[in-house]
C-alpha cells in the first residue's frame, strides 16, 4: 500500500478524535504503547520497536520537553504507519527527520498533524504572523511547521512559504 498525504492526515485525525488530546505521551498511553525514558542514549533521540507484540517508544531523557513531545509524536507516526517495518527491527532516529527517507518523512507529517491544529495555524497566518513567530507561538521547530504548511497546501490551502524545511533539523 502506498501511503499518501491524505492517508496520513486521516490517520492522525482519527487518532486525535479517538484520544481527544494532542499530547503525544497521553496518546501513547491511551494506545497501550510503552514509553521508556533512556539516559544511556548518546546521539539517539528516540526509537520505536515492537517486541513480542508489545509496542515501545524509547526516548532520550536528556531532551527538553518540546523535543520529547516531538519525538513521541514522530514515533507515534511510525506506530500508525510503519508497524510492520518495526516488527523486523527498531526504527532508530539517529539522523532524525531525514527527509530523504520516505518512512521518516511520513512520520514527520504525522507528527505535524498531531502537534499542530490546522485552525490555529490558519488563524496565526491570517493574523499576519510570520513562520518563525507562528512556530514560536505554537512551541514547535520551524521545520515541523513548514512540513505542516506544505501538507496543508496539498489540501488546498494557500500559504506562501518562504522557508524550506531542513531534512535533519533534529539531528
Amino acid at each position: 500500500m502506498t501511503i499518501t498525504s491524505e492517508y496520513i492526515h486521516k490517520a492522525a485525525k482519527s487518532l486525535l478524535d479517538r484520544c481527544k488530546t494532542r499530547e503525544p505521551f497521553k496518546i501513547a498511553r491511551e494506545l497501550g504503547i510503552n514509553v521508556w525514558w533512556r539516559n544511556d542514549f548518546v546521539k539517539l533521540k528516540g526509537m520505536y520497536k515492537v517486541i513480542e507484540r508489545n509496542r515501545f517508544i524509547f526516548v532520550n531523557s536528556k531532551l527538553d520537553e518540546y523535543e520529547r513531545r516531538l519525538i513521541i509524536a514522530h514515533e507515534l507516526g511510525h506506530d500508525a504507519l510503519h508497524r510492520e517495518i518495526a516488527k523486523n527491527g527498531a526504527m532508530q532516529e539517529l539522523a532524525f527527520y531525514d527527509m530523504k527517507s520516505r518512512p521518516e518523512y511520513e512520520a514527520n507529517v504525522f507528527a505535524a498533524d498531531i502537534l499542530l491544529d490546522d485552525d490555529e495555524v490558519i488563524e496565526l497566518a491570517e493574523g499576519g504572523y510570520d513562520e518563525r513567530q507562528i512556530a514560536s507561538w505554537l512551541c514547535v521547530d520551524i521545520n515541523l511547521l513548514m512540513i505542516k504548511m506544505n501538507e496543508m497546501n496539498k489540501r488546498g490551502y494557500k500559504f506562501n512559504i518562504s522557508h524550506t524545511p531542513r531534512g535533519n533539523f533534529l539531528s
